[in-house]
């Protein structure tokens, strides 16, 4: 077990809130992907050069929730002199 080996690591804290975050079906995905990464499966990457972090933060950008709330959460606003906390 993680706690006995080594303490907590990033990888066991990244685990811990992907647990608390997601269903056991998506958390099992990305437990294989992660095992598959430390066994040296590539995935189309040579090695993981900044182009790896461009394209996990585009997917990030565009399947987000959040994101696409925040895009058009602008909220146009006027100064007016006068107001309350003027003395």
């Amino acid at each position: 077990m993680a706690k006995k080996k080594d303490g907590i690591t990033e990888l066991v804290r990244t685990l811990a809130f992907l647990a608390s975050k997601v269903d056991r079906k998506t958390y099992n995905k990305v437990v294989s992907l992660t095992f598959a990464l430390l066994n040296g499966v590539q995935f189309g990457y040579v090695d993981l050069a900044p182009g790896f972090i461009q394209d996990a933060n585009d997917i990030y950008d565009l399947h987000c929730k959040d994101f696409k709330k925040k895009k058009n959460n602008i909220i146009p606003f006027k100064i007016i002199k006068g107001g309350k906390d003027d003395k």
